[in-house]
């Protein structure tokens, strides 16, 4: 493709040459005898360009790149503070945080120690009531063991003189009898 470009320029670069003025008469652009004055008002329209985008364009569009730069560094700065804000507001939220669980933690060890002081002493009281229970139960069982024991004392000399009256066919020596019956109670009782 480039050799076909190359190709076509010069081909027309050798007619050009070749027809010389000729080819001048319907492009004036292209006259030889022309060149000078050409050169001139293209060099003088140059400079005007020139003074124009220098003193007018190029002046406007650095004042709006100026602008814009200063406004994106505004918005920049603006940024930066805000971020370093909302860092000293996250670092004072994390801080009051870890005070307040520290705090959540101090009162329920407090909270702990009080319900566990509360139960030890409703133990110990409960303690002391079942002790007074246990031990009026154990007088209670005591007397009725007591009675028991009588009772059965009394039974057992009825028993003992009535089979003594049957096997032996006479009534039974109460004292002796008595005597006996309260040993073995005694001695069983243990």
């Amino acid at each position: 493709m480039r050799k076909a470009v190359n190709s076509a320029f010069f081909v027309g670069l050798a007619m050009l040459g070749a027809t010389g003025p000729a080819a001048a008469v319907g492009m004036p652009q292209l006259d030889i005898h022309t060149f000078a004055p050409q050169l001139v008002w293209l060099t003088i329209a140059f400079l005007v360009l020139y003074f124009v985008m220098s003193r007018l364009a190029v002046p406007a569009i650095s004042d709006t790149l100026a602008r814009r730069q200063a406004k994106i560094q505004g918005d920049l700065d603006a940024a930066e503070k805000a971020n370093e804000e909302t860092r000293a507001l996250v670092a004072a939220y994390e801080k009051r945080l870890a005070d307040a669980r520290e705090e959540a933690r101090r009162m329920t060890r407090e909270q702990g120690e009080a319900d566990g002081a509360a139960a030890t002493a409703r133990f110990n009281e409960l303690h002391d009531r079942l002790a007074k229970q246990i031990g009026e139960a154990e007088k209670r069982i005591a007397r009725q063991r007591d009675d028991v024991m009588a009772g059965l004392e009394h039974m057992a000399s009825d028993i003992g003189r009535d089979v003594y009256a049957k096997l032996a066919g006479q009534p039974a020596d109460q004292g002796a009898l008595a005597g006996k019956i309260s040993a073995a109670v005694r001695g069983g009782s243990r």
